[in-house]
């Protein structure tokens, strides 16, 4: 066994060093500029042959933001007016149905009203552009170096996100910074929660994780936020929307069915059990089951004397694994998860294996998304990887190999 793990480590050192992986980050971004170019040019993205918007994600975003800030807010809820609004916008033809209704809180027209100003074009640029920068600066402030940045660009999620403008960033964005800050600015870091509550679904942790680990500051804060992002939606938008939205929450659940996965696919356990053939209440007690075990384990973790960084990569990895709702554009959190997980590999030291378990995570999510809603296979892993990682991290315990330390003092990762 100790030459297996030697072998491993010499294998780990010689590869994952800067050079190296930017250089093979560096052929995988070239592949996805000319993949999105290459479907500019055929008229298969953001515009169709005629010059119309394609009905992708991002029209039923630019959508949501022209009904906010027209005369009447509340059409954003209404079914027939959305709808009509999203075909005149690009043609029926292609359209997903279910994406021809709003399914977010009426706190998320704060992000996307501004775009209702623009034109269409313009909105998707600066949309992309600037979640895309939130989502990158949170990667910085985890690991700062100019490598990081180049392989939190790699995962295909981040293609994803590109292609079909998306809430991606946004969401992965807003997580790392507020779990970036919880330590050093509480308040703050719950005023970033509290905006995350634009989509519930991935955050259903947070309560558990801040309870255990007794952070009640971040908590009063995020609730705090959470009120007055309601409050004011009520004001600004009409108070209308908060039963239309309500009602379609509701009816989310019998809504997960194979018909709307072959639009909309789920990279849940739920989603892969479906894709599978599983009967719905078996599916529906597996996720379950899978979401009560990975809170046992965050919980375990947020309250235990352990390093930071392992409880926040914890999170991240087990926030897509807990909800059955869950897509790949959403999967940029992981992103973060690795981030913290190369952080704490820098500073403390690199076990062998670890950055190989990053690695297959990259290389699944690569290879199996969108296909066989793979995508709680590397929430697992990076999970497992926190988990083992967790008996040798407390302070001033670890001793890690010597050629995967030297990697890390010479700038790899």
């Amino acid at each position: 066994m100790s030459e297996v793990r030697e072998k491993l480590t010499t294998l780990e050192a010689w590869f994952f060093t800067k050079q190296r992986l930017r250089f093979y980050v560096s052929g995988v971004l070239v592949a996805y500029a000319l993949g999105l170019a290459a479907r500019f040019f055929f008229h298969s993205w953001i515009f169709e042959a005629d010059g119309k918007p394609s009905c992708i994600d991002f029209s039923h975003i630019w959508v949501g933001g022209s009904l906010a800030v027209s005369a009447n807010p509340a059409l954003v809820y209404d079914y027939s007016a959305f709808s009509a609004a999203r075909v005149a916008l690009g043609g029926a033809d292609g359209c997903v149905p279910v994406l021809n209704q709003f399914v977010y809180p009426p706190t998320y027209l704060f992000f996307i009203f501004p775009l209702g100003w623009m034109s269409y074009a313009a909105a998707f640029a600066a949309w992309t552009v600037v979640t895309l920068l939130v989502y990158l600066v949170a990667i910085y402030l985890i690991v700062p170096r100019p490598t990081a940045i180049l392989i939190a660009l790699s995962p295909f999620p981040v293609f994803f996100n590109f292609f079909l403008g998306q809430n991606g960033f946004l969401l992965a964005g807003l997580m790392g910074l507020c779990l970036i800050l919880m330590e050093r600015r509480p308040q703050l870091s719950g005023v970033l929660l509290g905006l995350l509550t634009f989509k519930p679904q991935i955050g259903i942790l947070f309560p558990l994780a801040l309870a255990v680990s007794r952070k009640w500051r971040v908590m009063v804060s995020a609730m705090a936020t959470s009120a007055v992002l309601i409050v004011a939606s009520m004001v600004f938008f009409g108070y209308q929307g908060w039963p239309s939205f309500t009602h379609t929450l509701v009816d989310r659940g019998p809504n997960l069915n194979p018909i709307s996965q072959a639009s909309m696919r789920l990279e849940s356990v739920y989603g892969f059990l479906w894709l599978a053939g599983i009967n719905s209440s078996i599916s529906w007690a597996i996720q379950l089951g899978v979401a009560a075990a990975v809170a046992i384990v965050v919980c375990w973790v947020w309250a235990r004397p352990l390093p930071y960084s392992l409880k926040a990569a914890a999170f991240c990895s087990a926030a897509p694994l807990a909800t059955p709702f869950v897509h790949g554009h959403d999967l940029c959190v992981l992103a973060i998860a690795a981030a913290f997980l190369v952080k704490d590999g820098l500073e403390r030291g690199f076990q062998p294996g670890d950055c190989s378990i990053i690695l297959f995570s990259w290389i699944v999510i690569f290879l199996g998304f969108r296909d066989f809603s793979s995508g709680w296979i590397p929430c697992l892993a990076l999970l497992a990887l926190v988990v083992r990682r967790a008996p040798e991290a407390r302070q001033h315990q670890f001793r890690p190999s010597y050629r995967v330390e030297r990697v890390a003092r010479k700038g790899g990762i």
